[in-house]
């Protein structure tokens, strides 16, 4: 043994042992996610009425019963990961207790309505997007310019990877509508005084609409425009109270009172951001109107977290930086916004990964 593992009592060498597993076999989390996913496990629980044993699911699911010993399997994992909750059953007199697995916080966003993520988790897990990640060590050691792991591995970027891939571009977006459907239900809730006062909005890199249509419904006053690149905007479902804009957010945003970023903005590096925040600035100041920008985005380590949401944030943190993009601290967050020439900016409420920032002139 090495002179540190000399040092190392029993007690400190076992937990190491154990941590060293779990860390190996954590992408296998994700993996039984997106399995489970896919043969309809969590919304099998939700017809059961929230709470089912291994035999309903099977039954609900329709899987070979030769399975089962496997299922059980999967549902520990998906246990222990805090996808489904277990707990056993109360025996009958015929028969032993089973094992009743029912619905956690996770799994309930991945059983349909306006909240479903299952599109947004399949978009990340599709097999082009986890290989990219069986690069790192090549990209880190790349020295030839390319600025991303996206680029060293499809020789483009990303907004041409999707552009390129319908499938996948209209994967994405409609999987962010979710997601968008998700937040933006907790932030006009929670933080809606935010939105108070303003007249227009443009909702920037705004997809297929969600955040502008929840917002005009919360606020039937504000006149909401999207804006977004024309491949995304062609696909988008026509809506009543939005107005559709193509174009390119590095170019020209339309004017408005308020400026509404989501998501979006950490996709891009520090010097296109700046980049983006100056375009923002021209259309909130023209007519001489003073205006602001609002963003919904994660600002890591701000406020008090917990270790899920900590963890959530580094690792959303590393997957972005394979598009060259990434999340934010609050200082990394000052620095970008008064470099593009705004005055002041707040973090106006936090709500688990994500934060509202206020930007004012």
């Amino acid at each position: 043994m090495s002179s540190s593992q000399d040092e190392m009592n029993s007690t400190s060498l076992i937990q190491g042992h154990a941590e060293f597993f779990r860390l190996v076999f954590s992408h296998l989390k994700s993996q039984a996610l997106r399995c489970a996913v896919n043969l309809g496990i969590p919304g099998a629980i939700h017809r059961r009425g929230g709470a089912a044993t291994i035999t309903d699911i099977i039954t609900e699911t329709g899987l070979p019963q030769s399975k089962l010993p496997h299922l059980r399997r999967l549902m520990r994992v998906l246990a222990i990961s805090g996808v489904v909750a277990a707990s056993k059953k109360p025996p009958s007199s015929s028969a032993t207790g089973e094992t009743l697995y029912t619905l956690a916080p996770l799994s309930s966003l991945l059983v349909g309505g306006a909240c479903d993520m299952s599109g947004l988790l399949l978009g990340f897990m599709r097999p082009t997007t986890t290989a990219m990640f069986g690069h790192l060590e090549e990209w880190f050691r790349d020295d030839t310019g390319a600025e991303s792991l996206v680029q060293m591995v499809h020789s483009s970027s990303p907004w041409t990877v999707t552009k390129n891939d319908p499938a996948l571009n209209t994967a994405l977006n409609d999987a962010c509508v979710a997601e968008t459907n998700l937040v933006m239900e907790v932030v006009l809730r929670e933080a809606g005084d935010v939105f108070r006062g303003i007249g227009s909005l443009v909702d920037v890199g705004g997809g297929y609409g969600a955040a502008a249509i929840a917002i005009s419904r919360a606020f039937p006053q504000v006149k909401c425009t999207v804006l977004d690149l024309p491949h995304v905007i062609s696909q988008a479902p026509k809506h009543s109270m939005v107005q559709f804009v193509a174009g390119d957010m590095f170019d020209f945003i339309p004017p408005a009172d308020a400026i509404f970023l989501k998501g979006i903005i950490h996709s891009f590096n520090d010097e296109d951001c700046v980049k983006v925040l100056r375009q923002c600035k021209k259309a909130i100041h023209r007519d001489g109107a003073g205006g602001k920008i609002i963003i919904v985005n994660p600002v890591l380590g701000y406020g008090p977290q917990d270790d899920v949401v900590r963890e959530a944030q580094v690792l959303f943190d590393f997957h972005m930086m394979c598009a060259n993009g990434g999340e934010r601290e609050e200082h990394e967050w000052k620095r970008i916004i008064l470099e593009a020439g705004f005055s002041e900016f707040n973090v106006v409420a936090t709500f688990g990964l994500v934060s509202v920032i206020e930007v004012l002139p």
